[in-house]
């Protein structure tokens, strides 16, 4: 537990002297990529990518714009997801459920 606080305290130091050595004009035009997520898809690291967590930690450390990835849900409910299914952020990614496509499955279903 404390090597993974320790490493969480390490990637928000690591993301205010990034945001610090960017000129302030510069700052406006940048948008963070679904928020402030680890790039390996690892929830134990960084918040998981499309997250309010992802989003805030980079509007608390002064990036103002997300990107995000809006899909439909088959009962036509808006969800942030990038890809069409779950299967690369799923706890177990060879669960039948995880191949699903997000089209396919209603909101109730995903949550």
């Amino acid at each position: 537990h404390d090597v993974q606080v320790q490493r969480r305290k390490e990637d928000l130091e690591w993301l205010r002297q990034l945001v610090d050595s960017i000129a302030r004009s510069e700052i406006a035009h940048i948008v963070a990529h679904r928020g402030f997520h680890s790039p390996m898809d690892r929830s134990d690291v960084r918040p998981l990518e499309n997250s309010l967590a992802a989003y805030e930690t980079v509007w608390s450390n002064g990036i103002h714009l997300c990107e995000c990835d809006i899909a439909l849900t088959k009962d036509e409910k808006l969800i942030l997801a990038h890809d069409e299914d779950f299967q690369r952020l799923a706890l177990h990614p060879l669960a039948e459920h995880s191949s699903l496509k997000v089209g396919d499955l209603t909101y109730r279903q995903l949550i």
